[in-house]
């Protein structure tokens, strides 16, 4: 059975109270010890309840109370909203029922003899369970939730105002129709069914729906709706529960061999927890190379020194080097690093060259061809000097000769050139160039100090 399949049978469990068994019924054989764990924590019947029949001429109080829960228990199933997988309740999936954390009595004792009682929600029952560190918890999500509904609703109002001036003759109108009323949907669902019996899936649903408005106000080709939505795009996890419980994030992780600073992508970088990881499935990494280059190579993104620093650095003339003097290229002050590099498109040397027509006239279209064709036969024939050195330096060594002047030289030669390829000549040609001249320099000087 599928696991939708599985929360129906369970949904109907609760809604009709078979599979939970009751201490305060007398025909229900009472369980083991050793299963009463929680006060609302219980193991399956033993046998099936014995039903009464109607009595004839009894009133029927059916026909006017309805069940009015079923939303509120299908929250708290993780079921019923749009656009999510099943995600249930924690609290759910080890089976504890509603008065568990209900136990507060809304009616006095002589009311509720009367017209039955109904139990508010209690802090308490969070800190009988889960301790003192869970104090304030239930507040904190109910009032994060609050802000996130707050973040939507506008996007919501202002979907369905373009939605009524636009033409319904666009092929788009129907697409965007239809995600703003699965938004609202949404919307109302997690406010109506109380969004704190099931708050991660609530705020699933909160985050697809912010999506979908943002989805819909592109298509009717509208400016997007500004509104504070960090917190609903997946920055809730640690607002939510890891500040409460103390959750101590790392400063730095491991992803695809590279050593990735965690804590400045939310702090600094504007990155939310569902950026990167599962909002179904706790600590599931959910990134890929792309998921990385969708945010570090977007056109907005001016921030490209956070991990270029090398090429940028080279760019300014800020790189410290003994083998030459590195000067800043003269587009430096006016031109950054998405002056010229595009990611939105085919990351090529000919889509460089195009944007220096932002600025230049049209015989400067060539000129990128020209800087890299050059400085590529320039670095190979830098390599080749260097080669024919260090091939030199060892067949001295394999002869018993010492060269220390010479394994010097060379070395140097091996640093300026590794410099140049890995900052680009095209950063900085002047700089590369003299660089470059510098390493066939050393590598002829080498040489020539092996033939003495």
């Amino acid at each position: 059975m599928s696991r939708r399949g599985v929360a129906g049978v369970l949904l109907l469990a609760f809604a009709t109270g078979v599979g939970v068994a009751r201490a305060a019924d007398p025909e229900r054989a009472a369980p083991p010890p050793s299963a009463l764990q929680h006060p609302g924590l219980h193991p399956p019947l033993l046998e099936e309840p014995k039903t009464r029949p109607h009595r004839t001429g009894e009133l029927d109080c059916r026909a006017c109370h309805l069940g009015k829960h079923q939303g509120v228990v299908q929250m708290y199933i993780g079921i019923g909203g749009r656009g999510t997988p099943t995600i249930p309740s924690h609290m759910f999936q080890v089976r504890v029922e509603c008065i568990a954390c209900h136990t507060t009595p809304k009616a006095d004792e002589g009311s509720a003899a009367v017209v039955g009682q109904t139990f508010r929600p209690s802090e308490q029952a969070c800190l009988t369970c889960h301790g003192d560190k869970y104090r304030g918890m239930l507040e904190r999500w109910a009032a994060t939730l609050t802000r996130m509904t707050a973040a939507v609703a506008p996007k919501l109002k202002a979907t369905r105002a373009s939605l009524e001036t636009a033409s319904r003759a666009d092929p788009k109108y129907t697409r965007a129709l239809t995600l703003a009323d699965d938004a609202e949907f949404n919307l109302r669902y997690v406010v109506l069914a109380r969004g704190v019996h099931n708050v991660f899936y609530a705020a699933d649903l909160l985050k697809l729906a912010n999506g979908w408005l943002d989805e819909a106000t592109a298509l009717l080709g509208k400016p997007p709706i500004k509104t504070d939505d960090r917190l609903v795009r997946g920055g809730y996890c640690a607002i939510l529960c890891h500040e409460a419980a103390r959750v101590t994030q790392r400063e730095a992780v491991t992803f695809a061999k590279l050593r990735v600073p965690h804590v400045r992508h939310v702090t600094e970088f504007g990155a939310t927890c569902t950026s990167c990881h599962s909002a179904e499935t706790h600590k599931a990494v959910t990134a890929t190379a792309a998921t990385c280059s969708a945010c570090h190579h977007h056109p907005q993104n001016e921030r490209c020194e956070g991990c270029h620093r090398q090429q940028a650095a080279f760019y300014r003339g800020e790189t410290k080097t003994p083998h030459a003097t590195i000067e800043p290229n003269v587009m430096s002050a006016a031109v950054s690093c998405t002056g010229c590099h595009d990611f939105g498109r085919k990351h090529s040397r000919a889509a460089v060259g195009e944007k220096c027509l932002g600025c230049h006239e049209a015989t400067y279209a060539a000129l990128m061809s020209e800087w890299t064709t050059g400085f590529d036969a320039d670095v190979k024939k830098t390599a080749d000097a260097l080669r024919n050195a260090e091939a030199a330096l060892a067949r001295a060594r394999r002869g018993g000769r010492a060269t220390p002047e010479a394994g010097a030289l060379l070395k140097d030669a091996r640093a300026a050139l590794a410099l140049v390829r890995s900052a680009r000549p095209a950063h900085n040609p002047l700089a590369a160039d003299a660089l470059l001249q510098a390493a066939r320099a050393r590598a002829a000087e080498a040489l020539a100090t092996l033939g003495r």
